[in-house]
C-alpha cells in the first residue's frame, strides 16, 4: 500500500470518529449551542483540509518517484510537467525556503536537496522536486488541483471524476464543487470569527474527503502506469486514465463479501474478507491498474486500495 494512502485513511478514520462524538453528531438540542462545540467543529473542518492537502502532496511525490523509470528523456515529457518540474517548482521552493528562514529552520538543506533534483537527468537518474505539487506555503484550490492533474495528463478531470465517483458508489457529485466547499468551510473556520458551523457542515466530510482523494489517487496512479508502458502516446495526450482502471468492488454479503468487477452483473465469487478479495483480483496488465473498493451495506465506499 502507498504510505500516503495509508496515512490519509488513518486521518479519515480519526475525522470520522471526531464527527461521531455525541454532541457533534446530534447537533443543537437547545436554543444556544455551547461555544466549545463551535470550536470543535471549526477544528474538524480545518483538520480535514490539512489531511487532504497532505495526501495530495505526499501522493504526488510518490507518483513522481515512479517517473524516475521514465524510459525517455526529460525533454520528451509533456510540456506542462516539464514547466511544473523546474520553472514552477523553483518558485514554490523559494517561497517555502523563505518560510523556513523566517522560522529559523534549515532552509539551506531544503534548497540543496530540491535544487539537486531539479538539475538531475543529465547523465543521472531523473528526479522530481516535491514542489511540483505546488506552493507549500498556501492552501490547495480547485484550480491548483486541476493544474496539478493536468501535469500528469489527467485532462478534463472534473467530468471524468464525476463518472468515476458514480462507479465506486458515491453518487454523481460535482467533484469540483466538493473541493470548493471543503476549502470554503476551512477558510471560514480559520478566518471568520462569526462563522458558526452546524452539524450539517461536518456530517458529510468523510464522504467528501474520500471522494476527492480516491479520484485523485486512482487517476494519477493509472496515468503513471500508462506513462511507463505507453510513453509516446501518454506524452502526446492520447491515453485516457480511466481506460487503464480495472475496478473491483467488495460488497457485504451474509457469508462475507461479494467480489464484483465493475461493468458485470454477477459477482465473481463470495469471499470471506478483504484479504481474500484482494488475493482473487487478477494482476493488471502493463499500463493498467487494479483498484479494489470496499463498500458498506448501503453500497457506499469505505476504503480503497490499488493492487
Amino acid at each position: 500500500m502507498s504510505i500516503s494512502r495509508g496515512e490519509f485513511l488513518r486521518s479519515l478514520n480519526g475525522i470520522a470518529e471526531a464527527i461521531a462524538l455525541e454532541p457533534l453528531a446530534q447537533g443543537a438540542t437547545r436554543t444556544l449551542v455551547p461555544p466549545g462545540l463551535f470550536v470543535l467543529r471549526r477544528g474538524i473542518l480545518i483538520a480535514s483540509l490539512i489531511a487532504l492537502e497532505t495526501f495530495v502532496r505526499d501522493r504526488t511525490a510518490e507518483a513522481l518517484r515512479a517517473l524516475e523509470r521514465w524510459p525517455k528523456s526529460f525533454e520528451d515529457l509533456p510540456e506542462r510537467l516539464r514547466t511544473a518540474a523546474r520553472f514552477n517548482a523553483l518558485t514554490n521552493l523559494y517561497n517555502f525556503a523563505k518560510l523556513l528562514k523566517r522560522n529559523n529552520e534549515d532552509y539551506e538543506a531544503e534548497l540543496r536537496e530540491e535544487i539537486s533534483k531539479m538539475a538531475s537527468g543529465q547523465g543521472t537518474v531523473q528526479q522530481f522536486s516535491k514542489f511540483v505539487a505546488g506552493d507549500y506555503t498556501g492552501n490547495i484550490s480547485d484550480a491548483s488541483l486541476k493544474d496539478l492533474l493536468s501535469c500528469f495528463q489527467v485532462n478534463d478531470c472534473w467530468n471524468s471524476f464525476r463518472y468515476f465517483a458514480a462507479d465506486v458508489g458515491i453518487g454523481i457529485p460535482s467533484v469540483q464543487e466538493v473541493v470548493k466547499d471543503t476549502i470554503r468551510k476551512r477558510h471560514r473556520s480559520a478566518h471568520s470569527a462569526s462563522y458558526t458551523p452546524t452539524v450539517t457542515d461536518i456530517s458529510d466530510l468523510r464522504s467528501d474527503l474520500l471522494c476527492i482523494a480516491i479520484c485523485f489517487d486512482v487517476s494519477v496512479s493509472s496515468s503513471m502506469e500508462q506513462a511507463l508502458a505507453f510513453s509516446s502516446e501518454w506524452a502526446s495526450g492520447e491515453r485516457n486514465w480511466r481506460d487503464g482502471v480495472n475496478l473491483f468492488i467488495g460488497r457485504p454479503a451474509p457469508a462475507g463479501l461479494r467480489l464484483i468487477k465493475h461493468g458485470t452483473r454477477r459477482a465473481l465469487r463470495v469471499v470471506a474478507d478483504t484479504a481474500e478479495a484482494k488475493s482473487r483480483i487478477p494482476r493488471a496488465k502493463a499500463g493498467e491498474i487494479a483498484v479494489f473498493v470496499l463498500q458498506d451495506a448501503a453500497s457506499r465506499p469505505v476504503t480503497w486500495d490499488i493492487m
